[in-house]
């Protein structure tokens, strides 16, 4: 895949995404894309769990793990920043579990 890109558009494969037949492929198939809103509500539930697993942490033996402090959001995702967190640490492992959560796998 070739992406270029000047001041006036971006073109992929050598096709502009101002060209008609793009705006009009784009027109039609729109319908096909999820939606990405999240309601106001939404959010504050988000928040109020990621407020409420960070103390559970903190409560089951991982004192320095933050409030979260949401850096960047696109839709639903977000990233979430953990300085002077190690999630590979024993310690991390038996409160994410305790918690309901943190990283799978050995």
């Amino acid at each position: 895949m070739l992406i270029q890109g000047n001041a006036h558009t971006i073109s992929v494969n050598g096709v502009s995404f101002n060209a008609p037949a793009f705006l009009m492929a784009r027109a039609d198939c729109q319908k096909y894309l999820p939606s990405v809103y999240v309601s106001a509500a939404q959010t504050a539930q988000q928040r109020q769990r990621g407020l409420n697993f960070a103390k559970c942490m903190r409560n089951h033996g991982v004192p320095n793990f933050p409030d979260p402090k949401v850096v960047s959001s696109s839709g639903a995702n977000q990233r979430v920043y953990l300085p002077g967190v190690n999630p590979q640490s024993p310690a991390f492992r038996v409160a994410a579990k305790a918690c309901g959560g943190g990283p799978k796998g050995p």
